[in-house]
Parts: C-alpha cells; sequence; structure tokens
C-alpha cells in the first residue's frame, strides 16, 4: 500500500468531498482519512462496518489472482496491506524486537535480552564520535524487517506495517521532537535515476504524516556514487569512502535549524554521520537521525 499524499492542517470537511457521491466517498476518499488520523468517531464506526469487509474481499481476490509468496517463509501473504510479508513473520519479528533493550541513550543501540548482561551508557563506542545529537531506529534489520526493506528498495510502497513501526518509534522517542524538518538522506543522481525513487525520502514523507514536519529534499545532495557498506570495511575505510559525498546546496533552508535526517538502515552510521557533519557545517543548529531499521552489530556487551 503506497501512502496517498496529504496534508497536516486540513482536519475539516473539503468542498470536494461533498461533492462526492456517497459511494466514492466510502470506498477512497474515507478509508485515506482514516489511515491518517482524520476521522470521527462516527466516520471510524463506518469503516468498520464498510471499509473492513471490502479490504477482505480485496484480499481474497488478489490471493485467487495473483497469490503472492511471504518473501520470508515461503506462505503466501494473505493482505495486502502487509506488503511482501505475511502476517506470521510480521509477529514473529515483533515477538522478536520485544526481547531486546536499548543499552545506549545517544543511538538507541538495543542489545538482546538473552545475552551477556548490558550496562546502559549515555554513549557507545559506535557513536562516541558522531556529531549526530540522537540516532533513533525502528527496529533490527532482521527478518520481515529486512525483507520489507529490500523490497522497498525495488517499488516505492510502504506497507502498513512499516508506516506503524515509524509512527510508533516516533511518538516513544520523545528525544526526536525537538526537530524543525526532515531531511531524506539522498541518493546519488545516476542511481536515483535508475531506480526512479529515493527510499529515504519516501519514508520520509511516510512519516511527516505523523510528525506534520516539513520534508526538505532541496538543501542536502550527494554529489558522487558512493558504496559504503562492502564487506571488509571498517567504520574508519567506511567514512573515508563518503568523504565529499554530500554537499548543502541551499544552506538557507537548513540554517539554525534542528534537523532530523531519514534513511532506510543503519548499519555502521557513516552515511548518517558524514551528512550531519555537512548540515552543520553550513548552519544547521542540530542533527538527529531516525531510520527505520539498524543492522545487528556485534559488539561487547558492557560500554565503557
Amino acid at each position: 500500500m503506497l501512502l496517498p499524499d496529504a496534508g497536516c492542517s486540513d482536519y475539516g470537511e473539503r468542498p470536494s468531498q461533498r461533492a462526492q457521491p456517497a459511494l466514492t466517498y466510502l470506498l477512497t476518499v474515507l478509508p485515506t482519512s482514516i489511515f491518517l488520523g482524520e476521522v470521527s468517531v462516527i466516520q471510524r464506526s463506518i469503516q468498520q462496518t464498510v471499509w473492513r469487509p471490502v479490504e477482505a474481499v480485496r484480499d481474497a481476490v488478489l490471493l485467487l489472482l495473483a497469490p503472492q509468496p511471504c518473501r520470508q517463509c515461503g506462505a503466501l501473504v494473505e493482505c495486502l496491506n502487509d506488503g511482501v510479508v505475511c502476517r506470521t513473520c510480521w509477529e514473529t519479528w515483533r515477538a522478536e524486537h520485544a526481547t531486546y533493550l536499548q543499552v545506549c541513550d545517544r543511538c538507541g543501540y538495543r542489545a538482546a535480552a538473552h545475552g551477556p548482561a548490558v550496562v546502559r551508557r549515555d554513549r557507545c563506542e559506535q557513536c562516541a564520535r558522531w556529531s549526530l545529537t540522537w540516532v533513533r531506529s525502528g527496529g533490527v534489520y532482521t527478518g520481515a524487517l529486512r525483507a520489507a526493506v529490500l523490497a522497498l528498495k525495488r517499488s516505492p510502497a510502504v506497507p502498513v506495517p512499516l508506516w506503524t513501526l515509524l509512527q510508533e518509534t516516533w511518538q516513544v522517542q520523545t528525544v526526536l521532537h525537538a526537530s524543525d524538518l526532515i531531511v531524506p538522506i539522498p541518493l546519488a543522481p545516476l542511481r536515483q535515476r535508475l531506480r526512479g525513487y529515493n527510499q529515504a525520502e519516501i519514508l520520509a514523507k511516510a512519516l511527516a504524516r505523523t510528525t506534520c514536519l516539513p520534508v526538505v529534499t532541496e538543501a542536502l545532495v550527494r554529489c558522487r556514487e558512493t558504496h559504503p557498506h562492502r564487506a571488509g570495511l571498517d567504520a574508519q575505510a567506511r567514512r573515508a569512502a563518503l568523504h565529499g559525498a554530500f554537499q548543502v546546496l541551499r544552506p538557507r533552508l537548513i540554517a539554525g535549524r534542528h534537523i532530523l535526517l531519514v534513511d532506510d538502515v543503519l548499519t555502521s552510521g557513516a552515511t548518517l554521520d558524514t551528512a550531519a557533519r555537512s548540515l552543520l557545517a553550513a548552519g544547521a543548529a542540530a542533527v538527529s537521525a531516525l531510520t527505520v531499521a539498524r543492522a545487528a552489530v556485534r559488539r561487547r556487551a558492557s560500554f565503557e
């Protein structure tokens, strides 16, 4: 399900809605408003009695005519809103995610609760030298979440569980609420032309529907193609590969502002930190980051 564009300030009845036939409103405008939270109690009741059966019929037809195997387990995906992963695999991932505990206040790194005893610290060995103020991620880059993020690189459709994860992460991680605007990590021009879109921008716009923060894509650009996550590169080598990769073309858009960078996956953190340094050098007041997933890395449980 690709989330439709919608503003954050218009919560009243729109003139175009009054002119639409009742059936069209029930099947198109109302579901969109419900998903974006622009509904009254009465409208939610209508949604429960009308739209859910419509979705059930749609899913049954698609299951019959165009069955889609789950990218994680191979079973059939029974609900279109779940994307490329079945409901069972999403539930399995959420159960696994619940076993991780946050052990770093600054970057939000999580460690498995069933592993060695952990000591919570203000910052960890990974983020100690970052210029980012805060970093948060929706969950560990495994299972259903990994499959959904990889699918987002092939199709600009945000499944409901992925959007919900972004929404929940923003609501819980209040340290990010000082942000003034959202800046997605840009792709290199050639890669964006080949792909046709930037998945970080898709996620940023989905997040903006919850935060009501403006998304700014004109300020930060990637000057050249980079491959910071090639196997065998340590953090220093990844940072060197990204040197000079980002440039702020319109500093007035970010000057004095608290920026929230958005990307799909945090691996070493080199990409986010390099982009943050460019923004800070151009006049940003502070830069934090939010990703939908974070790659698991092996490290000592106790941080010094």
